[in-house]
C-alpha cells in the first residue's frame, strides 16, 4: 500500500499479524544530518516517561517494544537513514501512540532534503510504503513523519508528513517532556583538552517533566578527546561500541534511491579491540581466530558475532562490562577488512559508544587510507577512573603495523576465519 499524506489505515491491513514490524526510514539530504526518533506517547499525546523516547542516546524502550536498530548518517554522501523495530504487543496500556520524527542536527532546513520514504516491513517484505520530499516543506527543521495509534482498541497507522519549527529539543517540549541541562563544560571537545560529559543537575526531586538528555558528541579531528566521568560514584553500567558500515563491494557504484546504503555487497569489515590490563594481561578480541573474549570474566570485554556483510541492523558490537572498568588499563579499539579491496570511503564505516546515562560518542573514518586495510579508530583509556576516549583514525597495512605503531607487544602469526 502506498500511504498518501493523511491517509490512515488498520495496522493488521498493512502487517497480516498487526503487532511486529519495523519501520525503515530513508531520507536524502546532503551535506545535512538528521536525528530520527520514535516518541511513546499517552492517551493525551504527552511524554509520561521520557525512556519511551528512543533516539541515538536512548535505542530501546523499556519493554523492547521499539528498538532503533539502524541509525546511518552520511551527511556529506546525502543519506541519512534508521529503521525501528516495532513490537505493538510489548507497549504497555499506557502508551497510546507512537510517532516517528526526523529532526535537522545542524543548519539547513526541510525544504532543503530531496526524497524520503518510510517503508512498513514484514520479514524483510514491503507492505507500505509512504513518500514524501523536500518540496513539501519550507523553512521548518523537524518532520513527524507516521504515527500509530489505538482506537477503539485497534491500532491504525497514519501518514502526518508534517512540518514541525525548530530542531529535536522542540520536539521533546512539544510532547511534553524537557531536555535536560547541560553544563558550560558541555562544548564540543578540542584536541588539547578532554571535555567532560555534561550531566543533568542532580535533585532528590522528581523533575516536574520527563527530562531528555539529547547530548551527542561527535569527536572530529584525531587526538580529539572526550571523559566519561562515574556518576554519584557507581560503576559504569555496559560500554557498548557498536560498528556499522555500508555494505558495498569493492568497486560497486550506488544505485538508486539510497541503494548502497541498504542494499548488500561483499565487503568483509570486522571490529576488534587491543586490550591490557593492570595486571599486564594483553591480548586482542575479535572474529578473527575466534578469540570473542568474556563479559563476566577476564578480560571483561565480548564480540557479540561477525557479521560478514554489513548487512545486520545491528552492525558488529563490542560490550565492555563497565563494573570491571577498574581492572582496565587501555583498550585500542580497531577495525580490517577481513575479505575485499579496501575501499573504506564507501564503506563510510562509523563506531557509536554508547555507556547508560552518557551521551553518545560517535567517531567516523574519515580520512581515508584505501591502499590499507586495517585502521585504528579510538583509544579508550583508564584516566583516574574515568573511561578517556581518543580519536584515532589512522591506517595500517596489518595488525603487526598496528600493534608496533601502539606499543602492544604481542605476537602475530596469520590466521583465518572458520
Amino acid at each position: 500500500m502506498d500511504l498518501q499524506l493523511g491517509q490512515r489505515a488498520k495496522v493488521a491491513d498493512l502487517v497480516p499479524n498487526g503487532q511486529r514490524f519495523t519501520l525503515e526510514v530513508a531520507i536524502e539530504a546532503p551535506r545535512m544530518v538528521l536525528d530520527f526518533a520514535c516518541f511513546g506517547l499517552d492517551a493525551t499525546g504527552q511524554l509520561a516517561d521520557e525512556r519511551y523516547m528512543v533516539f541515538f542516546n536512548q535505542p530501546r524502550s523499556p519493554c523492547g517494544g521499539v528498538a532503533l536498530t539502524t541509525n546511518q548518517a552520511s551527511g556529506h554522501g546525502g543519506g541519512n537513514a534508521a529503521s525501528f523495530a516495532i513490537a505493538l504487543d510489548q507497549l504497555p496500556a499506557s502508551i497510546e501512540r507512537l510517532t516517528l520524527t526526523a529532526a535537522l542536527d545542524g543548519a539547513g532546513a526541510m525544504s532543503r532534503i530531496g526524497r524520503g520514504q518510510v517503508r512498513v516491513l514484514d520479514g524483510g517484505q514491503e507492505r507500505a510504503c509512504f513518500a514524501f520530499s523536500g518540496a513539501d516543506f519550507s523553512a521548518e527543521r523537524a518532520l513527524m513523519l507516521l504515527e500509530f495509534y489505538r482506537k477503539n482498541g485497534v491500532w491504525r497507522a497514519g501518514a502526518l508528513g508534517q512540518g514541525f519549527n525548530g530542531g529535536l529539543a522542540a520536539l521533546v517540549e512539544h510532547f511534553g517532556g524537557s531536555v535536560a541541562a547541560e553544563t558550560p563544560a558541555a562544548k564540543p571537545p578540542q584536541a588539547s583538552e578532554p571535555a567532560p560529559i555534561p550531566r543533568a543537575p542532580s535533585s532528590s526531586a522528581p523533575p516536574a517533566t520527563p527530562a531528555v538528555n539529547l547530548s551527542k558528541i561527535t569527536l572530529e579531528k584525531t587526538g580529539s578527546t572526550v571523559s566519561l566521568e562515574k556518576q554519584d560514584n557507581a560503576n559504569f553500567g555496559e560500554i557498548l561500541i557498536n560498528l556499522k558500515w555500508r555494505p558495498v563491494a569493492a568497486g560497486a557504484q550506488k544505485k538508486g534511491f539510497f541503494g548502497s546504503l541498504m542494499g548488500g555487497g561483499k565487503t568483509d569489515l570486522d571490529v576488534g579491540c587491543l586490550f591490557e590490563m593492570n595486571n599486564s594481561l594483553k591480548s586482542a578480541v575479535q572474529a578473527l581466530g575466534d578469540t570473542f573474549g568474556n563479559y563476566h570474566q577476564p578480560p571483561y570485554i565480548k564480540l557479540d558475532a561477525d557479521d560478514r556483510t554489513g548487512s545486520s541492523s545491528e552492525g558488529e558490537n563490542l560490550r565492555i562490562n563497565g563494573q570491571y572498568w577498574s581492572h582496565l588499563r587501555r583498550v585500542l579499539i580497531y577495525a580490517f577488512i577481513y575479505e575485499g579491496a579496501p575501499n573504506w570511503a564507501e564503506a563510510d564505516a562509523v563506531i557509536h559508544i554508547r555507556t547508560p546515562g552518557q551521551p553518545e560518542i560517535e567517531v567516523r573514518l574519515d580520512s581515508h587510507r584505501n591502499d590499507r586495510p586495517m585502521c585504528a579508530i579510538a583509544l579508550l583509556e583508564n584516566h583516574n577512573g574515568a573511561v578517556k576516549i581518543t580519536k584515532r583514525v589512522e591506517y595500517f597495512r596489518g595488525h603487526k603495523d598496528m600493534d608496533e605503531a601502539y606499543h602492544w607487544g604481542l605476537d602475530w602469526v596469520r590466521g583465518r576465519k572458520d
